[in-house]
């Protein structure tokens, strides 16, 4: 999955790596992002709005910027929606930790949902769009679990970020597994899947500049079959943050993301059925800010 969160963290790579003022105890703060991308071809939007309160107002370099926040949370597509609620914890600048659960409703477009009865099955570009007609809308839960260690020295950042998700949905009779757009793989329907990633990146000025690796996978299956197989691309990632205020200004923080990355691994996109030259494009925007503050 956020994620979403994983494109977010890019709008904050910077947070807490400097000595900056004391944030406001309580604010009620927002976030939001969009992006839309290539290969596989997606749109989305993430708005999350809730309490932020400050932990400590130690100039530590590990205490600076702890915090937990709880939200409300949309997350809107062309093919569904998900409505839910979002907490998160940052005890150490160093580690976050996040849960979310929320409910999701597909319309039947897109292509979306398809499932099957078994993960030896096919999900290509191609081929999803070929039994477009066998798409259905439907009703389900996800719950999304995981953290984000970073460490810094001078301008170089490195980062990892790991999400557990788990999908319920209303699939038809018999069926176990659906196609997930987000992912870009075969969902286990009330199964685990694991992603993780790894940015390397430089601080200079306004820009973030670096590397990001991303790994998929199915957790539990004992017998995977190649259309379940793990996924692997890597590339570059490019971010300016237009401006950077104290906490509490009500916009804040406003982010233009690129990130290109080819794919090392996967059932298709590889070299199988289309060229490994062609890479994951996405493009989004970011922002942050403060609808109200307690000191």
């Amino acid at each position: 999955m956020w994620a979403t969160w994983v494109f977010l963290g890019i709008c904050g790579a910077a947070e807490g790596e400097g000595v900056e003022p004391p944030a406001p105890t309580d604010r009620l703060y927002y976030t939001n992002a969009n992006f839309g991308r290539v290969n596989p071809l997606g749109g989305v939007e993430l708005f999350r709005v809730g309490w932020r309160h400050r932990l400590s107002d130690s100039d530590h370099i590990l205490l600076q910027d702890t915090y937990t926040f709880v939200a409300a949370e949309v997350m809107a597509t062309p093919a569904y929606t998900r409505v839910g609620v979002f907490a998160e914890a940052q005890f150490l600048a160093i580690a976050r930790v996040y849960a979310q659960y929320s409910g999701v409703g597909y319309y039947g477009n897109f292509s979306q949902v398809q499932s099957w009865d078994s993960n030896a099955v096919r999900y290509s570009d191609q081929t999803l769009e070929a039994s477009e007609g066998d798409a259905y809308a439907t009703l389900g839960s996800v719950f999304t679990t995981g953290g984000t260690l970073r460490g810094a020295a001078g301008p170089l950042v490195i980062r990892s970020t790991v999400a557990l998700t788990n999908q319920n949905l209303n699939l038809r009779d018999g069926d176990v597994v659906f196609y997930d757009q987000y992912w870009d793989r075969l969902a286990p329907d009330g199964g685990w899947m694991v992603l993780n990633d790894a940015d390397l990146m430089v601080l200079a000025g306004k820009a973030r500049l670096g590397a990001r690796h991303t790994f998929t996978d199915e957790l539990g299956n004992s017998d995977p079959v190649d259309s379940a197989m793990a996924t692997h691309r890597v590339g570059p990632l490019l971010a300016w943050e237009f401006s950077a205020k104290e906490a509490g200004a009500s916009f804040n923080h406003p982010t233009l993301f690129l990130i290109s990355q080819w794919w090392l691994a996967h059932p298709y996109r590889a070299g199988e059925e289309q060229s490994q030259a062609m890479p994951l494009v996405a493009v989004g925007f970011a922002f942050n800010g403060d609808l109200a503050v307690w000191n």
